[in-house]
């Protein structure tokens, strides 16, 4: 199932069993990269699109309470901001290379929940790059989602509130 144009992804959190199940905010411009992860991960999770930026910010700002896990690409054509500046955002970080933040993006709540970098740019940044841009952990692409698995297990297992 597509997300709609509002950036909505497929489904709002469910209960399996009387447990709400963890939701997963996928940023990912690619439509490709979309269907496959979720055709892989809703099977354990529940997930909601953001293709652009600007999306991205106002689904955290009306689902942060929801959101346990954020997915996020790098590289976000046709946004403003790119996944490494969306993310020092997040973490209340200044940004490093950009004076202008766009009005969406101003006064974003900060966000203490796992950042994954899921990005075929992996191999251009040392993982201690990444870091300190305040991701949690780094998938590249194309993903192996036995690996994305276990690190969203990790994650999930230290849980954090927003």
């Amino acid at each position: 199932m597509r997300p709609n144009d509002s950036g909505r992804g497929t489904r709002k959190p469910s209960l399996a069993d009387g447990v709400r199940r963890e939701l997963l905010l996928y940023v990912e411009d690619d439509d490709d990269n979309w269907e496959v992860a979720e055709l892989r991960l809703s099977k354990s999770y529940d997930l909601i699109r953001a293709a652009t930026d600007e999306q991205a910010c106002r689904l955290i700002r009306e689902r942060r309470g929801e959101i346990d896990v954020i997915l996020m690409d790098i590289e976000l054509r046709g946004s403003e901001l790119n996944g490494f500046e969306l993310t020092e955002l997040l973490r209340g970080n200044k940004l490093s290379n950009r004076t202008h933040v766009p009005a969406y993006a101003r006064a974003l709540p900060l966000v203490s929940k796992p950042v994954v970098y899921v990005t075929a740019h992996g191999a251009r940044y040392t993982n201690v790059e990444l870091m300190l841009s305040g991701a949690d952990k780094v998938i590249t692409k194309p993903v192996n989602f036995a690996d994305l698995q276990l690190a969203l297990s990790e994650l999930l297992s230290n849980r954090t509130a927003f």
